[in-house]
C-alpha cells in the first residue's frame, strides 16, 4: 500500500493513532507498576528515568507494529525513542538533586524534560524514514512538537492523561509523519511547465518581427 496516495494516508493514519493510543495507555500503566519497583529498591526520583524510557519504548514498539505492512520501520525506531526520552530524564534527576530549587518536578519543567526528549528521540530515528521521504529530518521538529504538546495536554488534564496523552500524540505525530511523507515538490516538478512558457513567448516574439518586417516592407 502506498502511504503517499489519500487511501495509503488515511490507512497509515488510522493506524498509527490507534497503535500510539493502545502504546501510551500500556505504556504509562507499566511505568507506574515499574516506579513503585524502582522507588522500593532505588528513590522516588528515579522513577523519572523509567517514565522516559517506558513510554518511549512501548508506545514506538506499538506505532512499529500498528503501521507493519504500511510503513516499514526498523528496531532503530523503538530503541532511539526510549534513549531520547530516557537521557533527558537522566538529566532531570541529576538537576533536581543538585539544584531542587530549580529542577524539581513541577509541570513546566516536566514539559521542557519531553521537549528535549522529543527532539532527541526525533534525530535518534529520522535516520529510519530517509527510505521513504528526502524530508526525513523533519521528523525531528515533529517528535519535538508531538512530545511536547502531549505532555502538556497530560498535566494540565491529570485526570484523563491516561487516554489523552496517547490520543493528542497519536493525532499530532500522526498528521506530521503524513506530511512529511508527502512527496516534496520541487523545481524539477516545474520544469515543463516552464517549458511551455518559454515556448510561447518565442512563438509570440518571432510573430511580433515578421509584424515588424511586413510593416518595414510596406514603406
Amino acid at each position: 500500500m502506498d502511504p503517499q496516495g489519500r487511501d495509503g494516508s488515511w490507512s497509515l493514519f488510522g493506524r498509527w493513532f490507534l497503535g500510539t493510543l493502545i502504546g501510551w495507555f500500556v505504556g504509562v500503566l507499566l511505568a507506574i507498576g515499574l516506579s513503585y519497583v524502582v522507588a522500593a529498591l532505588f528513590s522516588a526520583e528515579e522513577t523519572n528515568l523509567i517514565v522516559g524510557l517506558v513510554l518511549g519504548a512501548v508506545v514506538t514498539f506499538a506505532q512499529l507494529v500498528a503501521v507493519r505492512g504500511v510503513l516499514s520501520l526498523t528496531s532503530r525506531w523503538v530503541w532511539g525513542a526510549a534513549v531520547g526520552l530516557g537521557v533527558p530524564f537522566i538529566v532531570a534527576v541529576v538537576a533536581s538533586a543538585i539544584w531542587p530549587s530549580v529542577a524539581g518536578a513541577s509541570d513546566t519543567w516536566l514539559i521542557l524534560v519531553a521537549l528535549a526528549g522529543g527532539a532527541l528521540a526525533g534525530s535518534l530515528q529520522a535516520p529510519v524514514l530517509r527510505d521513504s521521504t528526502g524530508r526525513a529530518l523533519w521528523w525531528i521538529s515533529a517528535s519535538l512538537v508531538s512530545w511536547g504538546v502531549a505532555w502538556l495536554a497530560s498535566v494540565a488534564w491529570t485526570e484523563a492523561a491516561l487516554l489523552l496523552g496517547g490520543a493528542v500524540l497519536g493525532a499530532v505525530s500522526g498528521v506530521l509523519l503524513i506530511w512529511i511523507l508527502r512527496p516534496a515538490t520541487t523545481h524539477e516538478d516545474f520544469r515543463p511547465a516552464l517549458r511551455r512558457v518559454v515556448e510561447i513567448d518565442r512563438k509570440r516574439n518571432q510573430k511580433r518581427t515578421i509584424d515588424i518586417i511586413a510593416v518595414l516592407e510596406v514603406f
